[in-house]
């Protein structure tokens, strides 16, 4: 089956130094879609030198990096809507001959065992439309993970239609949609104090989340290894020691002291 992956993205470069090999590896096509929301910009962390400068031998990647939300009219998904848009002009490289799309974040990574699971899956049921996986939620670092097993998002994966616009987080309304509990997507989501810091008052202006972030800094310059956050939108939940396995493409402990420098 071929896949293809899209990615939406602002300074990713600490992820992306590690999951762009592994799917170029694994994926027949790479849609790429930079913009920062607040400033109206470009990613300006080498994000795009990166992607630019790849060995694209094989003719895999897409890079949008002239993206106008002005421009977009049809779009649809959930969330911050310049999100919505930016699926709506990805959606418009997908190759017709696609059989899989898949939109894991960048700081969102998984087995390459996954693949081939999923291929069965779709072959077992032609019917299913969209698969959800649950995810392991990181917070400050590799060390630390939100107290749930079974945290589903929403649908990161969905069979491909010809000429479809493809919406931010909506992939369960395209049709039968299963949880897949044997993988898990390893979500860094709260990893850097920086991009914790941007994403809280620059993109959902949550100004609530100051004792938050005052509790991660000093965490680093206590240079502490286990720390307690809770989750910032989800009452009940906070984080515990993990101890368990990571992707084994992943440097993780070069990648998350680069986040958090």
């Amino acid at each position: 089956m071929n896949h293809c992956h899209i990615s939406i993205m602002c300074n990713e470069f600490a992820f992306l130094k590690y999951k762009l090999p592994f799917l170029y590896i694994h994926f027949k096509q790479l849609i790429f879609v930079d913009y920062n929301i607040s400033e109206k910009c470009n990613s300006n962390d080498g994000t795009i030198e990166y992607i630019e400068n790849f060995n694209d031998i094989d003719n895999k990647i897409t890079l949008i990096k002239n993206f106008n939300p002005s421009d977009v009219t049809k779009y649809n998904g959930v969330s911050v809507v310049e999100k919505q848009k930016m699926f709506a002009v990805a959606s418009k490289y997908v190759y017709d001959n696609i059989d899989i799309v898949w939109a894991t974040d960048l700081d969102e990574f998984f087995e390459k065992e996954l693949i081939n699971e999923v291929e069965n899956i779709y072959i077992n049921d032609e019917q299913i439309a969209s698969i959800n996986l649950p995810h392991r939620i990181f917070a400050y670092n590799q060390y630390n993970i939100f107290n749930k097993n079974d945290f589903y998002i929403a649908p990161r994966i969905t069979k491909h239609k010809k000429g479809f616009i493809y919406g931010h987080c909506n992939f369960q309304t395209y049709g039968k949609t299963i949880r897949y509990s044997n993988r898990y997507l390893y979500h860094f989501a709260f990893v850097g104090f920086k991009r914790c810091d941007f994403k809280f008052n620059k993109i959902y202006k949550n100004t609530s989340m100051k004792p938050w972030l005052e509790t991660y800094l000093k965490a680093i310059s206590k240079k502490e290894k286990h720390v307690i956050l809770y989750h910032p939108a989800i009452s009940g939940l906070y984080t515990i020691p993990y101890n368990g396995t990571y992707p084994c493409y992943i440097d993780v402990d070069t990648m998350c002291k680069m986040l958090n420098n």
